[in-house]
C-alpha cells in the first residue's frame, strides 16, 4: 500500500510550510516554528514509535535551512518536489512499519529517506557555515547529532541489538564528525563537502548494517573500498575547486 490520505494531507502541510518560509518573512519566526512543531505533532499521530518519527522531525527544519540556501526559483521547486517526496516515504515507512516490523519494502523506504535526510541536514550544515561565521565545534555537534539520531533510528529499524546501534550509532556520528572536521580545511563548496560526506557515512553504515545481518565478506568489504574511492574521486575531478584564502 502506496498512497494513504492522511499521509498525503501532511506532505501537503510540509510542501506548504516550506513554500511560506521562503514567501513571507515574517514566517520565519515563532508563526512557522509552531506551524513545523505541530507538523512534527501530526506526523507522531500517523507514525506512533519515536524511532519512525526521527526522519520526519529532522527533515522538517532541515529542508527549510537548506532552501534559504536555494537562489534560482526554479531549483527551489524543484527542491521543495523532493523533499515533500522524501517526507511522504519517510511517513509511509514509519506507518507500514508500525502495522508490521518485518515489512523490507518499508525498511528499504526508510533507509532510502534516511539517506536522503542526511543529505539535505549536512547540505544545509556546511551552506549556513560557509555564509555564516561561527565556530567550526558546532558545525561538527550539529552533523554529528543528527547523524547519530538516524543512524540509531535505522538500526532499529533494521532490528539490530540495543547495545549494538548505541555503539554504533556513536560510531558513525564520530566517523562524520572528524570527516566534517577535515572538509573544514578543503577549498570547496557547501554541496561537494556534504556529497563526500554523506559517501563516507553510507560506506560506514551499509558495511555497519550488512556486518550485522551476517551478510558481510571480504567481496563485499572490497566492493564499497572501491566504490567509496571511486564515487569521491568522481566528485573531487568534477567539482570546482576555490582558492584557499
Amino acid at each position: 500500500m502506496f498512497l494513504r490520505f492522511n499521509i498525503l494531507f501532511l506532505s501537503l502541510l510540509f510542501a506548504l510550510n516550506l513554500w511560506l518560509s521562503v514567501s513571507y518573512a515574517g514566517y520565519s519566526g515563532w508563526l512557522g516554528i509552531v506551524f513545523s512543531l505541530a507538523l512534527v505533532a501530526a506526523a507522531e499521530l500517523v507514525v506512533a514509535r519515536w524511532r519512525h518519527l526521527v526522519l520526519p522531525a529532522i527533515l522538517v527544519p532541515g529542508s527549510v535551512l537548506l532552501l534559504f540556501l536555494i537562489d534560482l526559483p526554479s531549483e527551489m521547486i524543484f527542491f521543495s518536489v523532493l523533499a515533500t517526496a522524501i517526507f511522504y516515504f519517510a511517513l509511509l515507512s514509519g506507518w507500514r512499519l508500525k502495522h508490521y516490523e518485518r515489512d523490507e519494502t518499508a525498511k528499504a523506504m526508510y533507509n532510502i529517506a534516511m539517506i536522503a535526510a542526511l543529505f539535505v541536514w549536512y547540505a544545509a550544515a556546511f551552506g549556513w557555515y560557509l555564509n555564516i561565521a561561527f565556530p567550526v565545534w558546532v558545525l561538527l555537534l550539529a552533523v554529528a547529532s543528527i547523524t547519530f539520531l538516524a543512524a540509531h533510528a535505522s538500526f532499529f529499524v533494521n532490528q539490530i541489538e540495543k547495545e549494538k546501534r548505541l555503539i554504533y550509532g556513536l560510531f558513525l556520528a564520530i566517523l562524520v564528525a572528524q570527516t566534517v572536521w577535515v572538509q573544514n580545511f578543503w577549498p570547496f563548496g557547501y554541496l561537494t563537502t556534504s556529497v563526500i560526506t554523506l559517501i563516507i557515512y553510507f560506506v560506514g553504515w551499509e558495511t555497519t548494517l550488512t556486518f550485522f545481518l551476517k551478510k558481510l565478506t571480504s567481496r563485499a568489504v572490497f566492493f564499497e573500498i572501491m566504490f567509496l574511492a571511486g564515487a569521491v574521486a568522481l566528485v573531487l575531478l568534477s567539482t570546482r575547486w576555490y582558492p584557499v584564502i
